[in-house]
C-alpha cells in the first residue's frame, strides 16, 4: 500500500509540476492527489508548498541559465507579492477543511470554463509583446500583484493563470519572460508560505518531498519545452486535467456526505 501511495504522489507531482511551470494551475492536480492519499485539505494546502519550492527552484535555474530572467522586474513585483503571501498564508492556517474543500472545487470549475472560453494565453502574450511596448510598473500594478500574492499564500491553486492575466493586462513582456518571472514569484510564495504553514504544523514533509521528486522532474521538462508545445496541446491538456480533478473532488465530496 505504501508503494502505491508514493507512486501516486510521484506521478501526480510530475503532471502538476509540468503544468505549473508551463501555464500555472498545477495545484489543481496536486491538491486532489494529496487528498486522495489521505491528507486533510488544510495539510494538503500546506504540504503543496514543499513541491512548489522544489519545482520552482529547478525551473528558475533553467530560465536563469538561458538568460530569460528579468531580475529587476521580478524583484519589483516580488515585494508586493511577498507581502500579500504573508497575509494570505496566515489566514489559510486558520480555515477549516470543509470550507477549503468546497473552495477548491469552485476554483476547479471556474478554471475549466475560463480556459474553455478564454484560452490562448501563449498567443495573447506573444501578440502583446510584438504590438505594444512594455508598460511601466505603476502603483495599480503593484496593488494587483499584492492581491494575487494574497491568493497565492492562501491557496495558490491556479495563481499562475492569474499572474498571466495580470502580466498581459498590466506589463506586456512576452510569454517566455512571463514564464521566468512567474517562476520567481512562485518561489517567493513557496518560501514564505511553507515557513508559515510549517510553524502552524500543517505540512507533511515526507509526502511533500516524495511528490516533489515528480514535480521537479515535470518542471525541468516543462521549462525546456515551454516554446515548443502548441497552444492547442496546452489548452486540451488543461481541460482534461481539470475535468478529472473536478470529477474526483465532486465524488470525494459526495462520498464524504454519507
Amino acid at each position: 500500500m505504501d508503494i502505491i501511495h508514493y507512486v501516486i504522489l510521484i506521478v501526480g507531482g510530475f503532471f502538476g509540476g509540468f503544468i505549473n511551470v508551463l501555464i500555472g494551475g498545477g495545484g489543481l492536480i496536486i491538491l486532489p492527489v494529496y487528498m486522495g492519499v489521505g491528507l486533510p485539505a488544510s495539510i494538503a494546502n500546506g504540504t503543496n508548498r514543499v513541491n512548489l519550492l522544489i519545482q520552482n527552484c529547478i525551473a528558475l535555474y533553467k530560465f536563469s541559465k538561458k538568460g530569460k530572467m528579468n531580475w529587476r522586474m521580478g524583484v519589483i513585483i516580488g515585494i508586493p507579492t511577498a507581502i500579500g503571501t504573508i497575509i494570505g498564508a496566515l489566514l489559510a492556517t486558520n480555515i477549516n477543511d470543509e470550507l477549503l474543500h468546497i473552495l477548491l472545487l469552485v476554483i476547479i470549475i471556474f478554471s475549466f470554463f475560463y480556459i474553455l472560453f478564454n484560452m490562448d494565453i501563449k498567443k495573447k502574450c506573444q501578440v502583446a509583446t510584438e504590438t505594444v511596448p512594455p508598460r511601466k510598473i505603476n502603483w495599480l500594478t503593484l496593488l494587483l500583484f499584492l492581491a494575487a500574492g494574497f491568493y497565492a499564500g492562501f491557496i495558490s491553486v491556479g495563481v499562475g493563470m492569474l499572474w498571466y492575466a495580470l502580466f498581459n493586462w498590466r506589463v506586456k513582456i512576452g510569454f517566455v519572460k512571463i514564464l521566468a518571472i512567474k517562476v520567481l514569484l512562485a518561489m517567493i510564495v513557496a518560501i514564505i508560505a511553507l515557513t508559515i504553514f510549517t510553524i502552524a504544523g500543517k505540512v507533511n514533509f515526507v509526502d511533500g518531498l516524495v511528490l516533489g521528486i515528480g514535480s521537479g522532474t515535470g518542471a525541468w521538462i516543462s521549462s525546456m519545452l515551454s516554446m515548443k508545445l502548441s497552444k492547442r496541446f496546452i489548452r486540451n491538456l488543461m481541460l482534461v486535467i481539470l475535468t478529472i480533478a473536478g470529477l474526483y473532488m465532486l465524488l470525494f465530496k459526495i462520498l464524504n456526505l454519507f
